[in-house]
């Protein structure tokens, strides 16, 4: 076995776990860590969840751009957003990739976060049994099939509040009109579908991919919910107070991020080499759930974190917690300096279309 490699000791059906080289003793709550170990650098730590939507990550170690512009990166794994918020919290690590729902969680709660990129949004399905379709057109599948069915969607995830959302856009009374239960994981959503127990289940890569190679419906992606028009999921997420601290590191991460992003549009193949070194998942099933329907955007996204943040809202999610601005969490300027500074020194086309997309992601303010 690959000496690069450390498999995390999950269930079979989570053979397909991140795996890693270890260079040190792991966190509660980390599976492993790598580090670049390079000299004259500064040290910055990410941490990260066992996703094959995390890949900018490995692709900007693996390429050397987190080196190139002057990080000394170590990246430590994690099981959840919560054991991440404790390891920013306590200065063990400098940014962590939290889910849109957990992050706008967290700072109702009062933690002092702040949004300064994308890490991926979208890569979720709603998969159903093919009972539930069976004689139906496939240009008449609608969410109004799984009227009086049972679905499970996993509870805190970010697909949760968009199928949610899009079930309630569709008409459905999410009380009366189906059956939707909770699951803690997105392990225990799969095994309940896969066992029949269900009618459906969302369900995010690589357990999508698996479901429909097992003959499971693809009945909506999330990126064609229109209320969400492409919602995000996972953000660069730190405290305020590292980005106040120490901005040029931030910016020097972003950087490295935006050069991810463009790297793993325009490199195919390698960028599914560099995550392989990482994910223990079939090369062909990694393509697969990272080119389709997943989007790996490291803007901010600030308009469409108020657009999830009035969704979890308007489904009750927020009731009892403090009313806050979620766009004072969203932090702008370290990404705008960073995609300047790249596009300035080489405005190819991909910097000119990051640069379109964010006239149109920052929030409105009337």
């Amino acid at each position: 076995m690959n000496k690069r490699k450390l498999t995390a000791a999950l269930s079979i059906l989570l053979a397909l776990s991140l795996t890693a080289c270890h260079s040190g003793t792991s966190e509660t709550g980390a599976f492993s860590e790598v580090s670049e170990n390079s000299s004259g650098l500064t040290p910055f730590t990410i941490g990260h969840l066992p996703a094959t939507g995390h890949i900018l990550f490995f692709i900007g170690y693996e390429e050397g751009f987190f080196a190139d512009e002057g990080l000394d990166v170590t990246l430590k794994q994690f099981d959840n957003n919560t054991a991440e918020l404790a390891a920013l919290e306590a200065g063990k690590i400098d940014v962590a990739p939290i889910n849109a729902t957990n992050l706008i969680n967290f700072v109702s709660e009062g933690h002092k976060l702040t949004s300064i990129g994308g890490v991926m949004s979208d890569g979720h399905a709603l998969v159903v049994n093919k009972s539930v379709v069976e004689g139906v057109d496939p240009k008449d599948y609608s969410l109004e099939l799984l009227k009086g069915k049972t679905i499970v969607l996993q509870a805190g995830s970010t697909y949760d509040v968009e199928f949610r959302m899009a079930l309630k856009e569709a008409g459905l009374d999410l009380e009366n009109d189906l059956n939707i239960v909770s699951a803690d994981s997105g392990t225990s959503a799969y095994n309940a579908l896969n066992n029949g127990e269900i009618a459906g289940a969302a369900v995010y890569a690589p357990f999508r991919q698996k479901a429909i190679d097992a003959g499971f419906i693809p009945l909506l992606y999330c990126d064609e919910i229109e209320y969400f028009e492409d919602p995000i999921c996972c953000r660069s997420v730190t405290l305020e107070e590292n980005v106040s601290a120490d901005p040029d590191k931030y910016e020097a991460y972003t950087r490295a991020m935006i050069r991810a992003a463009e790297f793993l549009e325009q490199n195919h193949a390698k960028s599914i080499e560099d995550a392989g070194k990482y994910l223990d998942i079939d090369a062909e099933l990694l393509e697969k759930d990272t080119y389709n329907h997943s989007i790996n955007n490291p803007d901010p996204d600030e308009a469409k974190t108020v657009t999830f943040y009035n969704a979890m809202k308007e489904l009750g999610y927020l009731d009892g917690k403090a009313d806050i601005n979620i766009s004072d969490y969203v932090n702008n300027d370290i990404y705008e300096n960073a995609l300047d500074k790249l596009s300035e020194s080489n405005p190819d086309n991909y910097y000119k279309k990051l640069l379109e997309y964010h006239e149109n992601a920052v929030a409105q303010t009337s």
